[in-house]
């Protein structure tokens, strides 16, 4: 995998035991800071004590911020449906209704660390998981894993079916101070990039008096967060058309727009497009009702707009 450079972002993890966190100094010493929202290491779930302040903290300051559920895997399937809307619930306790965080949420996946379930298991629960978080949610779920569990577990490679996870977001745990471990993250898993690395457990930054878990991102904060909303919509109507314009998204991981009338799903336009055209023969139109205009960006993430523009015509 790829060596963090100059280029690269930087921030903390950190939980209810962080000593000291001052936002006001983190404001100006970090470029995104991920909190624990929950946890259910002994199988009980529960809200980190501090993450409903320290969100409110990263909101006031204006620090993006995203947030983690530390998950523990077992044989029982249903208790990945379980912790995974807990989890929905507890950040949305954290950043409000129907909003998860300005990066990308996350599941951390560190155990159980005796290997007493199946690689396949492991897998299946981490997979359902994740595919329940997306569908219910509409973001896209970042896996947390440290490269030693990736190696036990047997490379998370299943049998028949190669390595079902490697599609999603990579936050890899790999620590520079542990003398058998290589310079960077190696390939493995499935993985040969890194969305993040947490490359130390005993950092040290202004704003925070204890050591800290700290890590690199991506070169710009545009890889770690939603598209931008998009801005400058208009929409003008004939008898034949619809024509639809707006301003194009500065977002550096812009793959294109998805242009949607009355909720239906119209059509998708590349990065470099502002305006498109929908003929209403191809719509369902009532007569004297409005029509609305609405339009999302999405990133090579496959992460969407919080919210759509929209224009009522």
């Amino acid at each position: 995998m790829q060596n963090n450079n100059p280029q690269s972002t930087f921030g903390p993890d950190i939980n209810e035991y962080t000593q000291n966190a001052d936002f006001s100094v983190l404001a100006y010493t970090v470029d995104f800071i991920y909190l624990r929202a929950s946890g259910s290491a002994t199988g009980r779930f529960r809200i980190d004590r501090k993450f409903i302040q320290y969100a409110k903290s990263c909101r006031d300051y204006g620090i993006p911020c995203g947030a983690y559920h530390y998950a523990v895997p077992s044989y029982d399937l249903t208790t990945a449906d379980q912790q995974c809307d807990d989890f929905i619930d507890a950040l949305q306790q954290g950043f409000g209704v129907k909003d998860y965080g300005e990066l990308f949420p996350v599941v951390d996946v560190e155990a159980p660390t005796d290997k007493s379930i199946s690689t396949t298991a492991l897998i299946n629960w981490v997979d359902r998981f994740r595919k329940r978080f997306e569908s219910k949610t509409r973001r896209r779920l970042m896996l947390y894993t440290g490269l030693f569990f990736i190696e036990l577990y047997n490379n998370f490679n299943v049998p028949g079916k190669g390595y079902p996870l490697s599609n999603m977001p990579l936050w890899i745990a790999m620590y520079r101070d542990v003398p058998v471990n290589p310079a960077v993250p190696p390939d493995i898993g499935g993985w040969k990039r890194w969305k993040m690395w947490q490359y130390t457990e005993k950092g040290r930054i202004r704003g925070i008096s204890s050591a800290v878990d700290l890590n690199w991102g991506p070169d710009s904060i545009d890889f770690l967060i939603q598209p931008r909303v998009v801005r400058g919509l208009q929409a003008t109507m004939d008898n034949n058309n619809i024509y639809v314009k707006w301003d194009k998204n500065s977002d550096k991981d812009l793959l294109g727009y998805n242009i949607f009338v009355n909720n239906y799903w119209v059509g998708t336009v590349d990065r470099d497009a502002t305006s498109f055209v929908i003929k209403n023969s191809k719509l369902t139109l009532q007569k004297n009702k409005p029509i609305n205009v609405t339009i999302e960006a999405f990133d090579f993430d496959g992460e969407v707009s919080k919210t759509r523009a929209k224009v009522t015509l």
